[in-house]
């Protein structure tokens, strides 16, 4: 007497399947590298990297300008303290945009704005020290890269209010370039990881 057919069992019918081949569907176009976290919007990781980055780069050139002697003159210093400023920032700025988990124009510009800001202060703070400690050395390197009557004020003698004036607002347009420099930096660093439209 034959044995009656009985139906495969769920469990059965599970494991007699194989895995099903993956399919390649080509290429999609990048949109958002990650979303934004609930711990906010600020990525510490490339800021901090951004502005290490601008200041390596600062102080490369300043050592450069004091190396070929261009800071013997008041213009020699206010001119290559610019350079140096607009090619550091905007190196930092890229840095901390190509780095940064989210494809978006404002939040890299927040970025390189806040890359800008850390590594003012960062600088400020230091060259005040080194200069307080005695490194001349190092307080002339720095004095090329940011004017003097930002980093190391020097004591004014009475009727100097015209050149301390003017030392302000050459510090004004180097600082306003560095802002410039870094957020266009930056805004181009994220703009590069693009391979496809992204919206936003």
């Amino acid at each position: 007497m034959r044995e009656p057919i009985r139906e495969p069992t769920p469990q059965e019918q599970r494991t007699g399947r194989g895995p099903e081949p993956l399919r390649y569907t080509g290429p999609a176009p990048v949109g958002e590298a990650m979303p934004y976290s609930q711990g906010g919007l600020v990525e510490w990781a490339p800021t901090w990297g951004g502005m290490f980055v601008s200041l390596g780069v600062l102080f490369l050139i300043g050592a450069l300008g004091v190396a070929i002697g261009v800071s013997s003159g008041a213009t020699g210093v206010a001119i290559w303290g610019a350079i140096s400023v607009i090619i550091g920032f905007f190196v930092g700025g890229w840095f901390c945009g190509r780095t940064l988990n989210y494809i978006s124009p404002l939040v890299s510009a927040a970025h390189g704005l806040l890359v800008w800001a850390v590594a003012t202060v960062f600088a400020i703070a230091f060259t005040l020290i080194m200069a307080l400690v005695g490194a001349s050395s190092v307080a002339a390197a720095l004095r090329t890269v940011f004017p003097a009557g930002l980093v190391v004020p020097s004591v004014s003698a009475p009727g100097a209010a015209a050149a301390a004036v003017t030392s302000s607002w050459v510090t004004f347009i180097i600082l306003l370039l560095g802002v410039a420099a870094c957020i266009i930096g930056s805004v181009v660093g994220n703009q590069s990881r693009q391979t496809g439209v992204v919206s936003r």
